[in-house]
């Protein structure tokens, strides 16, 4: 059946909101989001700074270097000073009361011409400097100046700009927005797979439950992870096939019960009904094989071939007693409620291919031809065996009194009842209807409605009783239906549904 539409549109948005697929894809693409905004705004606000007190160390360091080379070899010092300017852009002025000896000429336009002055005032022991930002006035751009003095007494201005990591900035954001764009639309393709692969099997998870809540068991999960999923996932399975059996053990009580409940009230009726039908039926073979046995006793058969036609009518008179005690005295248990009746599931199609298979000797013989239900599992819940008896009785009734080179049709279809929990299977031959108003008596014990007929090929009259007996056992539909070209007899099985 399909599910019906939803009263409320607004349920399948809420559904959404509340699917953990889109919960866990909201909180991943947050996070990215939140951990790209924080790196723009470190980059943004606390690099330059970062930047400036990492300058500040290199000038530093380089003041320290320098000073020790000067200390024990000028030539080295100024190797070094020159190895800072190329390699990590320091600039640096050295002189003493002598003049300047290492660096740009003094004069007026100098960019440190105030400090060569302002110097002998601010730091007045060796070894010592200070640190800060100034602005370059011929460049206008910001630098990191160190002033301080060697321990050997000589002056030193060092500088470095830091207006090339401001440009890097803008640079470095403007490129982070484009890939940080990217990375965030590459990374909703991967979060959306990497969801799925979470929630995939949760469907497939809710999916069998729904089934079992439905009572169908044949659903399983075939999952191989090894998480909590597949943990979860091979309970169910357990769940199910527990369950399976559970609710066909009820089933099979529940019956029992209400069998029960009817067996007393019908087994005195089914005794006494019993006794005048054997009676009836036992009486003709027993006279034929009396009257044939007194003829070989007196010898009237005279000749060695009347009297094995004699012992062969014996034989079969005898044969069809067998048969005829072994179906009444199923019915009569069938009837009083003897008979154990033990519901399980099973597949009916699987059934009916056995059974064609069985009698397709019979068939080939007569030239009829056979044409069984598609090949795909149909499950019900059922007695396997008794059910077996009710096609086979619908089989051979089918076979005789089938139309010389006819057909046989045997059909699956859905029942005839509004939950769709049933399915009907028939067996259709082509052949005479069956006179209308002999249709309600078919189910009678020893009824024929062509009793030369049925002589001719055996019959007892109680094969259809049999199958009423059965059907009326497991409380489902049966019946007859007269076709244009023949007769189809059927009966309906409770089935499970099948899984969405």
């Amino acid at each position: 059946m399909k599910p019906s539409a939803p009263a409320n549109p607004a349920a399948p948005k809420r559904r959404l909101r509340n699917s953990i697929a889109w919960k866990l894809f909201a909180g991943t693409f947050a996070c990215l989001f939140l951990l790209l905004a924080f790196n723009w705004l470190l980059n943004n606000f606390v690099l330059v700074s970062y930047y400036q007190s990492v300058k500040e160390r290199s000038l530093e360091d380089a003041f320290e270097t320098v000073d020790g080379l000067f200390d024990g070899n000028a030539e080295q010092a100024t190797e070094e000073m020159y190895r800072l300017y190329l390699n990590q852009n320091v600039r640096m002025t050295v002189w003493n009361s002598y003049g300047i000896l290492f660096g740009p000429n003094y004069d007026k336009s100098s960019a440190y011409s105030q400090y060569f002055m302002e110097l002998p005032l601010i730091l007045t022991e060796n070894g010592t400097y200070q640190l800060g930002v100034s602005k370059d006035s011929r460049t206008d751009s910001n630098i990191i100046i160190l002033m301080g003095r060697f321990s050997n007494g000589y002056s030193v201005i060092m500088s470095t700009p830091i207006a090339a990591i401001e440009e890097s900035i803008g640079i470095t954001n403007q490129f982070l927005l484009l890939s940080g764009g990217a990375t965030l639309l590459i990374s909703t393709v991967f979060i959306l797979l990497y969801a799925r692969s979470f929630t995939r099997p949760i469907k497939e998870l809710s999916r069998i439950a729904g089934s079992v809540a439905q009572l169908n068991f044949s659903d399983r999960y075939t999952g191989r992870r090894g998480d909590e999923l597949g943990d979860l996932g091979r309970s169910i399975n357990a769940m199910s096939s527990a369950l399976e059996t559970a609710v066909g053990e009820l089933k099979t009580a529940n019956l029992q019960l209400t069998n029960e409940n009817e067996r007393k009230t019908r087994q005195n009726e089914a005794r006494r009904a019993f006794i005048a039908n054997v009676s009836h039926e036992l009486k003709t073979p027993i006279s034929l094989i009396q009257t044939y046995a007194e003829g070989l006793k007196e010898d009237i058969a005279g000749d060695a071939e009347n009297r094995a036609y004699y012992c062969e009518v014996i034989e079969d008179e005898a044969g069809k007693m067998s048969v005829l005690i072994k179906k009444m005295t199923m019915l009569m248990q069938l009837e009083a409620g003897n008979e154990q009746i033990t519901i399980e599931r099973f597949d009916i199609c699987e059934l009916l291919y056995s059974l064609v298979q069985k009698n397709r000797p019979r068939f080939e013989e007569k030239g009829v031809t056979v044409t069984p239900p598609p090949p795909h599992p149909v499950f019900v819940w059922a007695d396997e065996f008794l059910m077996e008896n009710v096609l086979s009785n619908y089989l051979s009734n089918a076979l005789n009194h089938v139309s010389q080179h006819g057909r046989i049709v045997l059909r699956i279809a859905p029942g005839d009842d509004a939950q769709g929990r049933r399915v009907r299977i028939s067996v259709f031959n082509t052949g005479d209807n069956i006179p209308a108003e002999e249709l309600p008596r078919i189910w009678e014990s020893f009824y024929k409605v062509d009793k030369a007929r049925t002589r001719a090929y055996g019959g007892t009259g109680i094969g259809l009783s049999v199958v009423a007996a059965i059907m009326n056992a497991h409380h489902m539909p049966y019946g007859v239906i007269n076709q244009e070209d023949g007769v189809e007899f059927y009966i309906e099985l409770e089935s499970p549904p099948d899984p969405e």
